[in-house]
């Protein structure tokens, strides 16, 4: 894999904040600050390898926090 990113977003995607991840090929790490007043984490995550291929998705309210 060529270049991996994550972005969060605790408004419904009205706003996105970048996520540092660690890692390289197939593994990444990253761990997102979320805030006390979030009820839910969506995501946004973009892939692409060294041919070119690219992909992104998003998923709005993926996961619930207390």
């Amino acid at each position: 894999m060529k270049e991996a990113g994550l972005k969060v977003s605790y408004d419904d995607g009205a706003t996105w904040s970048k996520v540092t991840l660690n890692g390289k090929g197939g593994s990444w790490t990253g761990k997102p600050s979320v805030p006390r007043k979030a009820d839910f984490v969506s995501l946004r995550v973009i892939a692409s390898d060294h041919a070119g291929n690219a992909v992104e998705h998003e998923v709005i309210r993926a996961v619930s926090v207390r």
